[in-house]
């Protein structure tokens, strides 16, 4: 049975995957604008001869594989494919199809399916990464799990695992330590505002800073600790409060303001080695000349890891959407920050985050201007929007032989054209 989700201009895929979950693969590439074919069982589908890409989830790809698949839908040999690999799944891979592992975003995913339509007729001229291990998207995928168990746990009056979120900020750590991945995630859109995904990329972001300020290990690990938790107190206020569609009241901004006071009431009697925790939460919307709140108190009374959490926390709600406007880039979110620096936040902070996020963060990878594809390997903090870069690929998406490094801020003819997604990268 095939089900035509959505008629638009873009390609004609066909999604293979079950619904007796939600269909997450055909909605995410419904909304971008795809026009979609979800087939839930390929031994009674009527075919799917016209498609111009195969996206198939690892749960219900047939025991003769890919091949068998083709057969069955009518889908020629020449057409790409691509599998969804939830964690834990048992498939054999073969060279004729590209990978994805979920959980991924709605971005990479639109990114990777464009990637393989790209070249018509050759599968193998772009591909999307096969998985390597525990990726960024399924550790962010874990974070934001975490953050939704804590905070439904705190919606019920009940204190979450903190020894678990411990374990967890730990491994965010040494993450961040590696690569950008998670920042990657962390920046990229979300639809519509979700205070677990909101509270994933505050930690992320955190973390970042702290690595900038060069604070200590065990401080890293309490603010990505802090920033999962954070907004335990959002949880205890009424639903319909969080879900305002619209800007609040004055009233309802009075009512939202004593998230802090819930938050740490909520921690109230916690052990003795998470101690420093509930001051964070009380203290992360509390700025430096007594403009925050609940207080009002001024920057030397703020707990220092509080100032991070509380930066990380406005540069997040800028560079994602709310109810009541579009999100702003991350480059107009950092600036819009970095006009706060001095008044709202210490400066170091600011420029700490500038330097880790900047608007191509490193290790990220970026298309230029003469259709080269390059790594980001070091930021300018007096011109975000031209850092360096290792050339890695040529105008063509071939290989280069031997990879060079170049400075945008001393090559102004060389811009960058677009950032990439590593789905969008090609295999070498």
């Amino acid at each position: 049975m095939t089900g035509q989700l959505r008629s638009a201009n873009g390609p004609n895929v066909t999604v293979v995957e079950s619904t007796h979950a939600v269909t997450r693969i055909a909605d995410f590439l419904t909304k971008a604008n795809f026009s979609v074919d979800l087939i839930p069982d390929p031994g009674a589908a009527t075919g799917a001869g016209n498609t111009e890409l195969l996206v198939v989830a690892a749960g219900v790809m047939p025991a003769g594989g890919l091949t068998e698949l083709r057969s069955v839908l009518g889908v020629a040999a020449d057409i790409p494919a691509m599998l969804i690999l939830e964690p834990g799944s048992q498939v054999s891979i073969s060279d004729d199809i590209a990978c994805l592992t979920w959980p991924v975003s709605s971005t990479a995913l639109s990114a990777a399916c464009h990637g393989l339509l790209l070249e018509s007729g050759s599968v193998n001229a772009i591909r999307a990464r096969s998985p390597g291990g525990a990726s960024a998207s399924v550790l962010y995928g874990e974070i934001v799990a975490m953050a939704a168990s804590a905070l439904t746990q705190a919606a019920d009056g009940k204190m979450p695992d903190l020894g678990a979120v411990r374990l967890l900020a730990e491994r965010i750590h040494s993450q961040l330590l590696r690569d950008n991945g998670l920042v990657n995630q962390s920046l990229e859109p979300h639809a519509v505002f979700d205070l677990a995904s909101h509270s994933a990329n505050v930690a992320i972001i955190a973390g970042k800073i702290a690595l900038g300020l060069a604070v200590g290990v065990e401080d890293s690990v309490r603010v990505i600790m802090a920033g999962i938790v954070h907004d335990l107190g959002m949880a205890r206020l009424p639903t319909s409060l969080l879900h305002n569609p619209g800007r609040l009241s004055e009233e309802e901004q009075q009512q939202l303001r004593t998230h802090p006071l819930l938050g740490a009431e909520l921690l109230d009697g916690i052990e003795s080695r998470y101690s420093w925790l509930p001051n964070i939460i009380l203290h992360e919307h509390e700025r430096m000349q007594g403009q925050g709140y609940p207080s009002g108190i001024g920057s030397s009374a703020i707990d220092s890891l509080a100032k991070i959490i509380g930066l990380s926390d406005v540069f997040e709600a800028l560079s994602h959407p709310r109810s009541y406007r579009s999100p702003y880039t991350a480059l107009e979110a950092l600036e819009q920050v970095s006009d706060m620096r001095g008044e709202y936040f210490e400066s170091g902070m600011v420029v700490a985050l500038v330097n880790e996020i900047s608007a191509f963060p490193m290790d990220s990878y970026v298309q230029l201007s003469t259709g080269e594809i390059g790594q980001v390997v070091g930021t300018n903090p007096d011109n975000i929007l031209r850092p360096e870069v290792v050339i890695r690929w040529d105008d063509s998406w071939n290989p280069v032989a031997t990879p060079r490094r170049i400075d945008l801020v001393d090559t102004p003819d060389v811009t960058i054209a677009r950032a990439l997604l590593e789905a969008e990268l090609p295999i070498t």
